[in-house]
């Protein structure tokens, strides 16, 4: 799970700085650079906060955050599927 991949594609597709995102979630710049460059692990409250700060439901956060080992049940094009849907979810909210 790459926790750091998923926050800074969402950040990135909702165009939002690290310190927007840091303010909303209420923890330092730094250590959400941290978080997006694997430096860090983040709780899994902290997830939820960072979700709600992005404005991201917490469980596509997580799917976008997964790896492939992680999504196994899943065929190429139902993963690919989601991936498309989870992704307009990001832009639309």
């Amino acid at each position: 799970m790459d926790i750091g991949k998923a926050l800074k594609l969402c950040r990135t597709v909702k165009d939002l700085s690290l310190e927007a995102v840091a303010e909303r979630a209420e923890i330092s710049v730094s250590y959400l650079s941290r978080i997006e460059n694997h430096q860090r692990e983040p709780t899994l409250s902290l997830v939820g906060k960072l979700a709600d700060a992005l404005a991201v439901p917490t469980p596509v956060l997580i799917f976008l955050a997964s790896d492939s080992s992680e999504l196994s049940g899943l065929d190429a094009e139902t993963e690919k599927q989601f991936a498309e849907l989870a992704l307009k979810l990001i832009r639309q909210s």
